[in-house]
């Protein structure tokens, strides 16, 4: 299954976490790997921060981004194969509880994916 959370409530991670965010947060020592082919284009991020992109119109670009990049990176693909044997994997990021974050697109954009593949709690 595949789980989201943030990097501040621990409590939510359920198997291996796995960062998908250019920064790491400061002051936490690293409990995760790093997953840099799910990280967000910086070029949605900035349109989206600065107001110019809505939060369905930065989800809608961020799986175009995925299904590219799905095509040419090896290690996603590698990585996406892995996944169903993997047990329980959490996808990591800054924004807490609800708030519109890319991992949840992220992680339905996996189960899309991936047919075996299940989400558990999408915080």
């Amino acid at each position: 299954m595949i789980y989201t959370a943030s990097y501040y409530d621990p409590q939510d991670w359920v198997g291996q976490a796995f960062r998908v965010s250019r920064a790491h947060p400061r002051g936490r020592r690293t409990q995760w790997e790093t997953m840099t082919s799910l990280y967000p284009p910086l070029d949605l991020l900035r349109a989206y921060q600065a107001g110019e992109l809505d939060f369905p119109s930065l989800a809608r670009e961020y799986r175009k981004n995925l299904d590219q990049k799905a095509l040419v990176d090896f290690r996603l693909r590698r990585w996406m194969e892995q996944l169903p044997d993997m047990g329980n994997i959490t996808l990591l990021c800054f924004e807490r509880g609800d708030e519109p974050c890319h991992r949840r697109v992220a992680a339905q954009w996996l189960c899309d994916h991936i047919p075996q593949l299940r989400t558990g709690n999408l915080k």
